[in-house]
């Protein structure tokens, strides 16, 4: 009788994310920083009335941040004041890598 071992089988490691470069993990920190700090005023200037200021937090957020953070303070502030306030804000212009504006 002849046996025959059947190859090796080797389990696939789990899938690990790439790991992240010094700037990339500096960007990570410092977007949540910006968001904390964005965050932590809009709510001020929402429990002082000053919708003018909340409007600026959220501006900053879109400018300053991400399309995302700027919704998210935008959704926090219609939460808040409710929607039958108008809100204005502005979007920032997208920029593509290597522009010179």
């Amino acid at each position: 009788m002849t046996f025959v071992l059947a190859p090796p089988t080797v389990s696939p490691s789990p899938l690990r994310e790439p790991t992240k470069t010094l700037r990339e993990k500096g960007a990570d920190s410092f977007h949540a920083a910006l968001a904390a700090v964005l965050a932590t005023g809009l709510e001020k200037a929402l429990e002082a009335g000053d919708h003018p200021r909340a409007i600026s937090f959220i501006n900053r957020g879109f400018a300053e941040g991400s399309p995302q953070l700027g919704c998210d303070l935008l959704c926090r502030a219609i939460a808040v004041v409710g929607t039958a306030r108008t809100w204005t804000v502005q979007l920032a212009p997208l920029r593509h890598p290597g522009s010179l504006d």
